[in-house]
């Protein structure tokens, strides 16, 4: 399994892959992993408590990652840990745009080098490639060449249609979309988080839909065991992961702009708590609406007091740039059985999923108007923290259940290449 990012990393592309790997071995596969060291010039933050959850007799091959923030204080920048300070220096992204197809790519050939030695001293029955971003694709197509033996590539979110890529100049974004179309042709299975993703695959490779699962995120029923939710003193809205620009947050700013004008004491009862990393544009949101007293930012944390949050939140939300777009978030915010504010179209993919489960009070929409009316009404007629009984919608969101799935997908593909060398 090559992810770039694996425990003790955090973020929402860990937990994906680590989910798997925990529970893989309950359906007859062994995991072996090849991931990327952590090193201080690395922004992401680390979570230790994910190690405990992992096979005690796991293989965790980590390589050298080179990383792009060495050339980046050549030209007069600084890293900042646990923030998007970089992603507003122009220096940082004319650094980043020039590494095709991730900031990454340097562990390729340390990637490649450990895991020959691993194909020499295991029995490989298939290789699985998770992104973003993108090099472990490379690798496991390597792999592929090199050894015959069958390859998955999963995507979390898009590659060339991904709503955060880099803007390149054009034989570099040329070379780019070379890189996806060879990917999406030589795995013998895709497997896509969502829908959304796999339409702008047959877009870019016609017919390719064919070999492409549909394998969503979700949540861990042992994660919520015996978890005590975080009591908040106010009526909280609560977002638990990264939030930028292109992600378009800005209806509920000025939704809370809209009610701080009509009630300006309403600081006193009201908190939005943003849990994890800004980018600049939504700190700049934050001065504009002036909603410095209504707002509270907290840092990165481990994932269980993440999960201690949204139980202990009054309202969970999440906001996406287009109806296609699934965030992983929506299902732990399900399992949460708080109400959720979507800033997202009625009709949206992810919208959908929320009325298929129906376990608490939604609105979806982008009026600030709305959204205030929405919040003005939760927040006068308060919920208690006691959590809904789950229905057995759930269970199709469940990580072990998915990892089955990931399991019969790696079965076929295997069953099918050993037919082949037959």
């Amino acid at each position: 399994m090559i992810t770039q990012k694996f425990p003790p990393f955090s973020g929402v592309g860990v937990i994906r892959v680590s989910k798997f790997v925990k529970y893989l071995h309950e359906f007859g596969w062994r995991p072996i992993v090849l991931t990327c060291k952590h090193s201080t010039d690395h922004i992401d933050a680390l979570d230790n408590e994910k190690l405990n959850e992992l096979p005690s007799d796991l293989s965790v091959n980590r390589v050298t990652c080179p990383s792009p923030y060495s050339i980046y204080r050549l030209v007069g920048g600084r890293a900042r840990q646990g923030s998007f300070a970089l992603s507003d220096s122009r220096a940082y992204s004319g650094v980043r745009s020039i590494f095709v197809p991730d900031p990454y790519v340097g562990w390729y050939f340390t990637g490649l080098y450990e895991a020959r030695k691993i194909f020499q001293n295991y029995q490989i029955d298939c290789i699985y490639s998770t992104s973003p971003r993108e090099t472990p694709h490379l690798i496991g197509k390597t792999l592929r060449r090199k050894y015959q033996c069958p390859w998955i590539a999963d995507f979390r979110d898009p590659w060339i249609e991904k709503v955060h890529r880099a803007q390149r100049i054009g034989i570099l974004d040329r070379f780019e979309r070379h890189l996806e179309k060879k990917v999406l042709k030589e795995a013998d299975r895709l497997v896509v988080a969502w829908p959304g993703i796999a339409e702008g695959f047959e877009r870019a490779v016609p017919g390719i839909s064919e070999k492409v699962n549909v394998l969503t995120n979700g949540f861990d029923a042992k994660d919520f065991h015996k978890i005590q939710h975080h009591v908040f003193k106010r009526f909280t809205l609560l977002y638990a992961g990264s939030i930028f620009k292109d992600l378009a947050p800005e209806p509920l700013f000025q939704a809370l702009y809209l009610l701080h004008t009509a009630y300006p004491k309403l600081h006193r009862e009201f908190r939005l708590v943003l849990l994890g990393r800004q980018d600049g544009y939504v700190r700049d949101l934050i001065r504009t609406y002036q909603l410095k007293n209504m707002v509270r930012i907290l840092e990165q944390v481990p994932h269980k007091t993440s999960l201690k949050y949204m139980l202990g939140a009054h309202m969970l939300f999440f906001s996406i740039p287009d109806k296609k777009w699934i965030p992983s978030k929506i299902f732990e915010y399900l399992r949460a059985s708080r109400p959720i504010l979507a800033l997202a179209d009625p009709d949206a993919d992810s919208v959908r999923i929320i009325q298929s489960v129906a376990s608490a009070r939604y609105l979806a929409s982008r009026s600030p108007e709305k959204i205030s009316e929405f919040l003005l009404y939760s927040l006068r007629h308060q919920t208690s923290n006691q959590i809904a009984d789950q229905s057995e919608e759930y269970q199709h969101f469940e990580r072990k259940t998915l990892t089955g799935q990931l399991a019969d997908i790696l079965n076929k593909v295997s069953e099918k290449n050993n037919g082949r060398r037959q």
